[in-house]
């Protein structure tokens, strides 16, 4: 089991046999972390884009671009056209965004007919070491789904938990987030912790355990748990979060960066191959483990 993102990045580097596919690496922060993950054998690269601008960058931050096989596709569209090309015909295993909106990248890939759509949703799982015990901890969905509805929560679960057994995780702990922990009708992500830890019990989502719902603190403390008299394997000792709202999962994302000074890594799962979102305003450490973090999930 990857307790830390140190150990991660060492399993990512076991891991052989994956290239990344990267439309406009532009910017000092993709090109850094491409520049890293390379050099420490993490994936080989394709890089799409402006080369000329592409190889005087990786010059100016001591990598090489003979270590790279970069396609000149000046202008975003050509150069996520020529990646989701390029995973079409199973050349790529991993898809790091570079310095362009999410959305030019991500509409291409959910074409039915010339994308990457995989049989399911797309979501994005964030990855950070768990402030509270000597293990990684997830959140989803931050990135990409507003307000999910029950099936949709389904897939997210399944999706996160796809990428917790690849990180050694048996049977990964899910908590399903709300503000209380009792069921109200007039809370529906209350309502949909309750389904969703039904469906855990019956069977219809295996490969973990579910309860919710669950406040913050109950899913994070076991005391706190405790003290209101819930006693569940989960409450307390969640392993994944899986959140009521995008806002919710951006906002404690976010959090994780900006107040506890974490390093992040996320992954989004449900496509043909691992796609990664980072903000361009995501480090190159931060996009560096997600790396890690792809290539790990990558065949998943």
């Amino acid at each position: 089991m990857i307790r830390n993102l140190q150990e991660l990045v060492r399993a990512a580097k076991n891991k052989k046999g994956v290239t990344a596919g990267v439309p406009c690496p532009e910017d000092d922060s993709t090109i850094l972390s491409v520049i890293e993950a390379k050099k420490e054998g993490l994936a080989d690269f394709i890089l799409c884009g402006d080369r000329a601008k592409i190889s005087e960058m990786l010059r100016r931050h001591g990598g090489n671009a003979s270590d790279f096989d970069i396609h000149d596709t000046p202008g975003p569209d050509a150069a996520v056209a020529r990646v989701v090309d390029l995973g079409r015909q199973g050349k790529l295993q991993l898809v790091l965004k570079g310095f362009l909106p999410t959305a030019a990248l991500m509409k291409p890939i959910l074409d039915k007919e010339k994308g990457l759509r995989g049989p399911n949703l797309l979501s994005d799982i964030l990855v950070v070491e768990n402030p509270t015990a000597d293990e990684l901890l997830g959140l989803s969905d931050g990135g990409l789904n507003i307000l999910p509805d029950l099936a949709q929560k389904r897939q997210i679960v399944e999706n996160a938990v796809a990428v917790f057994h690849n990180l050694g995780y048996e049977e990964p702990r899910v908590g399903i987030m709300a503000a209380i922990e009792s069921v109200k009708d007039s809370m529906p992500a209350t309502l949909d912790a309750k389904a969703l830890s039904e469906m855990n019990e019956r069977g219809e989502i295996s490969g973990c355990r579910v309860y919710g719902p669950l406040a913050l603190d109950i899913a994070v403390s076991r005391e706190a748990a405790e003290h209101k008299g819930i006693f569940n394997d989960v409450a307390g000792r969640a392993q994944i979060l899986i959140m009521p709202s995008i806002e919710a999962g951006n906002l404690l994302g976010k959090a994780f960066t900006y107040y506890l000074k974490l390093t992040v890594a996320h992954v989004v799962m449900g496509a043909r191959l691992p796609v990664l979102i980072p903000s361009r305003n995501e480090s190159d450490t931060d996009k560096f483990h997600s790396l890690a973090l792809g290539v790990l999930s990558a065949g998943a």
